[in-house]
Parts: C-alpha cells; sequence; structure tokens
C-alpha cells in the first residue's frame, strides 16, 4: 500500500523555554492560512506532488531554535507527515536507535509502536536533553553520534539518524553517507538505516552523477554513470561490494 500524505497532530506539548543557547519557542499560524504538508522544494526534489492544508483553526507551532544557527526544526505538518511517511515505511521494531533528540518528536512517536521494544536517543547537546526529554519514554544519552557508533558495544535492530541541518549535497557527503559507512561496517547489512531527508540529497545527487562534470566529491568516482548505477551507488553506501567498487574512491575526495 502506497502512503498518501496527510495532516497528522503534533504529538508533543512542550512549554516555551530555554537552556544556554537553545530556546523553545511557539509560534501561532492563524485559521484561514494555507500550510504546506509538502512543500515545493521537497516535491520537486522527490518528484511529488505539492499539498497544502487549509487551516480551520489556529496551530500552535513549536520551534527548536538555536543562538547561532536559528531554527533547528518545527512540528509544522511538513515535518510530522515526513515522519509519519518514514514509519509507515519502515515500520521500526525491536530495538531503535535515533540519532538526534531534536523536539522529540520522532522518539515520542516511536516508542508508542507496538513493536519497538527499546529507544535509545543519542543527543550531544546538553540543553536540548534538559528541555525536551522529560515526557519521552526512552533512553537519552549524552553524546556525540559519530563517537558513540565508534565505540558502543549496542547492537540494535534500526538506525533513524537525524543530527544534520542542511539538506544539501554536501550535508550527504560529509555527514549522511560517512554514518551509513560506519553503521555497516560495525554492525552488517542487517539493521535498517534511515537518514533524515536524505530521498531531498539524494535527488541533487543523481541529477549531480548522472549529468554533471566531476567535483570535489565525485571526482575520483567513475562517473558520468548511468541512471542504474548512480541508484545502486545511493542504496547500497557500506554494502561490502559497494566499498569494493567505490570506499577507495570515495576516501580520496
Amino acid at each position: 500500500m502506497k502512503y498518501a500524505p496527510a495532516w497528522y497532530a503534533s504529538p508533543i506539548a512542550l512549554p516555551e523555554s530555554s537552556s544556554g543557547k537553545i530556546q523553545i519557542r511557539h509560534r501561532i499560524i492563524e485559521a484561514g492560512e494555507k500550510v504546506s504538508i509538502i512543500g515545493m522544494r521537497q516535491a520537486f526534489l522527490r518528484g511529488l506532488r505539492p499539498t497544502r492544508g487549509l487551516l480551520s483553526e489556529p496551530l500552535l507551532v513549536h520551534e527548536l531554535v538555536h543562538k547561532n544557527h536559528g531554527i533547528w526544526m518545527t512540528d509544522l505538518p511538513e515535518e510530522l507527515n515526513q515522519i509519519e511517511e518514514l514509519l509507515f515505511g519502515i515500520k521500526p521494531a525491536g530495538r531503535v536507535l535515533i540519532g538526534g533528540l531534536g523536539l522529540g518528536i520522532l522518539a515520542t512517536r516511536v516508542a508508542s509502536l507496538p513493536d519497538v521494544e527499546e529507544v535509545t536517543v543519542v543527543e550531544i547537546d546538553k540543553d536540548i536533553i534538559k528541555l525536551c526529554e522529560d515526557d519521552i519514554d526512552c533512553l537519552v544519552v549524552n553524546a556525540d553520534i559519530v563517537e558513540y557508533l565508534h565505540t558502543t558495544e549496542e547492537r540494535y535492530d534500526y538506525y533513524l539518524l537525524d543530527t544534520w541541518q542542511g539538506t544539501n549535497e554536501g550535508t550527504w557527503w560529509e555527514e549522511v553517507m560517512p554514518m551509513r559507512r560506519l553503521i555497516r561496517h560495525r554492525c552488517g547489512t542487517k539493521p535498517v538505516v534511515h537518514c533524515w531527508a536524505e530521498d531531498i540529497m539524494q535527488g541533487q545527487i543523481l541529477g549531480a552523477l548522472t549529468t554533471k562534470p566531476p567535483h570535489w566529491y565525485t571526482k575520483h568516482l567513475p562517473v558520468l554513470m548511468c541512471e542504474k548505477e548512480a541508484r545502486s551507488f545511493l542504496r547500497n553506501v557500506g554494502w561490502p561490494s559497494w566499498e569494493r567498487k567505490y570506499g577507495k574512491a570515495v576516501d580520496k575526495a
């Protein structure tokens, strides 16, 4: 069954508060306004139809704000729909590791699923933990996600990662892909690994691998690739066959 975009109520109700450089801020969108469920950029990069909803009543939006970096995340309908699409697609079960606490939306939803036995969240920022962890039924570990993945002896059935702010090509090459490789190297091919907004990033990279001259990320790879090879490159990151074919070239970038 194919996922159908929908309007979801936020599972959180956090008060406005602040700690250090982190703030939880409220914003009201008035009744009668149209709000994106699938925004134009996401629609373009994923090949989807833009979708908006009309508010019949005011909508309270939570914003997680960093003093130096601006809005980190929200519980706007577009982000809630992305989370529900993720859960619909991969159906988390067993032991789940979440990289990045944020507002606690994903952790709250995953912990509520009937087939999930245990949820561990790794969050580097103590202030985010202080503001957002109280109402979540899971273990929160204060650590850098990459260091945790390098050192932990714990193994999980699902790795749900969201520790970056950007959704561009550079974010995938510099943050997402290395974490995928690390998990596959340490944990093998069995766990399910999902990286937030990776499909948006990969939509850009697919075009680069198949249509654009090499740049610093791709100059050692066999580009231009046909679409089939490019999709295989993006889909199988970290698998033994991928490492044999592309690992050394990627390491040179």
